[in-house]
């Protein structure tokens, strides 16, 4: 699926099974495209070994029984390669969904997709500093934006909106300009590596 434009986009947020970051068990994506939210799809993905820790469990309510006949992030992969089909990638705190992806990746000996990304928690504290604090469910009060924390779709439903509060409240439409407004870097994951979204 090839974008438009700089305005179609793509949430995401993953939750894995363990401590393992090559441990995902769900993904949620959700589509902007033109400033506006055009659909959402989420995954069930089985772990390796089908594994959990109890921890984990407790975060996301996710466990074995819900999982063994899933596919496994090798088979789930040319899913998202083609739903995210070459648009910028939007997450709350991606340093660890974007570490996710990296380490499924890496398990499977798989070179990185040429992905543009961008962080919500790094601009919502460029746009926000006074809040109280950053993490999706605060930035998500501040916006108020209801969501069910730690579902996968909820999660990258509620991503999603922020930036486009923040998109709103900047005058800007795309993930670029929202962030060169606000002097954030985009990330960038490649075949050769990755640098990360931050300020300037």
């Amino acid at each position: 699926m090839a974008p438009t434009s700089d305005y179609d986009w793509v949430a995401i947020d993953f939750e894995t099974a363990t401590g393992r970051r090559a441990s995902a068990c769900a993904v949620g994506l959700v589509h902007v495209r033109d400033g506006r939210i055009a659909g959402t799809e989420s995954f069930l993905i089985q772990p390796p070994g089908n594994a959990y820790s109890g921890f984990n469990i407790s975060i996301h309510g996710i466990d074995p029984s819900m999982t063994g006949d899933s596919p496994t992030f090798a088979e789930v992969w040319p899913m998202l390669a083609d739903s995210i089909g070459g648009r910028a990638v939007v997450a709350h705190n991606a340093s660890f969904d974007v570490s996710v992806l990296r380490y499924e990746l890496d398990h499977l000996g798989l070179s990185y997709p040429d992905l543009e990304y961008y962080c919500t928690l790094v601009l919502s504290r460029a746009c926000w500093p006074g809040l109280h604090g950053h993490r999706l469910p605060d930035v998500a009060s501040h916006c108020g934006i209801a969501f069910q924390h730690h579902d996968a779709a909820e999660d990258a439903r509620a991503c999603a909106e922020i930036l486009l509060r923040i998109s709103a409240a900047s005058g800007d439409l795309t993930p670029r300009a929202v962030a060169a407004r606000h002097g954030v870097r985009p990330g960038r994951l490649h075949a050769d590596g990755y640098c990360t979204c931050s300020r300037r």
